[in-house]
């Protein structure tokens, strides 16, 4: 999946297998370079611990997300993140 493709508040389906036994889905709070920060939402019950360790969170890859769900908005510019500070 490439940046462009992920937007804040976006559902996802990822796999990820360092950290979670099985496929899980995660929101979008927060998109960088070459990774997002995911709030996993729905995930394995045999994966209950793992997610619970990470609290919940975890920081993917792009390449780690299978499926883009969508729900969210597109991702502010720089500018209009400073636009929106000022206001």
């Amino acid at each position: 999946m490439k940046k462009e493709d992920i937007h804040l508040g976006d559902t996802v389906k990822c796999k990820v297998k360092e950290d979670m036994d099985h496929p899980f889905t995660g929101t979008v709070q927060k998109v960088y370079e070459n990774s997002a920060l995911l709030d996993i939402t729905d995930y394995e019950t045999s994966d209950k611990t793992n997610a619970a360790e990470l609290n919940f969170k975890i920081v993917i890859n792009f390449k780690a997300i299978t499926k883009n769900l969508g729900g969210g908005r597109p991702n502010p510019s720089p500018s209009e993140d400073e636009a929106d500070s000022q206001a």
